[in-house]
């Protein structure tokens, strides 16, 4: 394991609060023309006060005022867990069930790029997988004006990559880039069905629509992340949209 990788996990285990703003980038290329790629932009906001507050709150990227975007956001304070989420079948937000931030943010997760649990299994707020986990490193780039250390790891069908700031600990960009087919499909399927994974990764995978065809998915996160803002209780208290 990278010591990087290693002063990275020290530094949101041990932080006070945290706050990023950010955007997810998803490309899904299902030939090599370029009429046969679309890409989709998540804008997403974290925010998070040891013990338990949170929140978290992304956007799908459309037309007109980023106001009438689809949305949803998660976020859990004094009074207790909250969430909702609009979508185009939806005549008024629906509300989430409370106190499940981790199934919330388990099931936003494949929508928006994997920015809702990225960071949030990083900081603690949710169990699952180490996302930093077996990656090695393999150079060295300029991130946002600053100097970052760049590590990957191989995949199932893919790779990861991830660029780390070398002057403060902190997770700066990821990638990663996916073959999906109804080889790997099924085999993810197969993965999913062992008895000693999460309840909540078997489930998400068992809902998921089966892939017909072969494409490639590739997702960026843009992340802008601060350890240890001053953040009040007003961050963690959203209304639904009107």
């Amino acid at each position: 394991m990278s010591d990087l990788v290693a002063r990275v996990r020290a530094a949101y285990a041990a932080c006070r609060s945290y706050r990023d703003m950010g955007e997810a980038s998803v490309t899904i290329a299902r030939g090599p023309k370029p009429w046969q790629r679309t890409t989709q932009r998540f804008p997403f906001q974290s925010a998070f006060v040891r013990p338990a507050r949170f929140l978290f709150e992304w956007k799908v990227m459309g037309v007109g005022p980023h106001e009438e975007w689809p949305h949803a956001a998660a976020w859990r304070n004094a009074r207790g867990m909250f969430a909702w989420e609009t979508s185009a079948e939806l005549a008024e937000p629906r509300l989430a069930s409370p106190g499940a931030l981790a199934e919330v943010l388990e099931r936003w997760s494949p929508a928006c790029g994997g920015s809702a649990t990225l960071v949030p299994r990083l900081l603690g707020v949710i169990g699952g997988d180490d996302p930093l986990e077996g990656l090695q490193v393999a150079g060295e780039d300029e991130i946002d004006g600053l100097r970052a250390q760049r590590l990957e790891k191989s995949l199932v069908g893919g790779v990861f990559v991830a660029w780390i700031a070398l002057e403060r600990p902190l997770l700066l960009r990821t990638f990663s880039r996916l073959r999906h087919s109804p080889e790997r499909d099924a085999a993810l399927r197969a993965l999913a069905a062992r008895a000693d994974l999460p309840e909540e990764l078997r489930k998400l995978v068992a809902e998921s629509p089966s892939v017909s065809g072969e494409r490639i998915v590739e997702t960026t996160l843009f992340l802008r992340p601060e350890l240890d803002p001053a953040l009040d209780d007003s961050s963690f208290d959203l209304a639904p949209p009107r």
